[in-house]
């Protein structure tokens, strides 16, 4: 793709988020808190049609990168680092300075976008304590976490 991906945010309010909740459960992502304060979600539309949910917790200037997911036709075509990138601009605009992410399945994608396994009992408190840390992963996913660059801070 030689040209860069117009993606589309827009952030799902309370009432809203059946179709993000159905996306979560088809990929086998934790849904139950979505509803609860200090969360940040989207849905991705590229040329009007949906293809990405995501969002984030913010805890201070640590963020939790939050169920990232892809429409499967969308798969392999660049739409998730698009998304992401979008997804930590956001973050970023709102102060968070470190983003945090757990992962069952796509370690190797988050590598490529810059972000590093690190131990589980390294992870800040205020990211620790988060209900994803706590249950809704298990304890085999993978911990990895990044610094946002300047340029998403802007």
């Amino acid at each position: 793709m030689g040209k860069e991906m117009m993606i589309q945010a827009t952030e799902i309010a309370g009432g809203q988020s059946q179709r993000f909740r159905d996306a979560l459960k088809s990929a086998e992502l934790p849904a139950d808190d979505v509803d609860l304060p200090g969360r940040t979600f989207f849905e991705f539309t590229l040329d009007s049609e949906t293809v990405a949910w995501g969002g984030f917790e913010t805890h201070g200037t640590d963020g939790l990168l939050r169920s990232l997911v892809v429409v499967s036709t969308f798969r392999s075509k660049r739409v998730g680092v698009a998304v992401l990138r979008v997804i930590e601009a956001k973050a970023a605009e709102q102060g968070i300075a470190r983003f945090h992410l757990l992962t069952t399945t796509a370690s190797g994608f988050f590598e490529q976008q810059g972000y590093a396994v690190n131990q589980r009992d390294s992870a800040p408190p205020l990211i620790s304590q988060t209900e994803q840390f706590r249950g809704l992963c298990p304890g085999s996913a993978c911990y990895m976490c990044k610094a946002l660059s300047a340029n998403a801070r802007k």
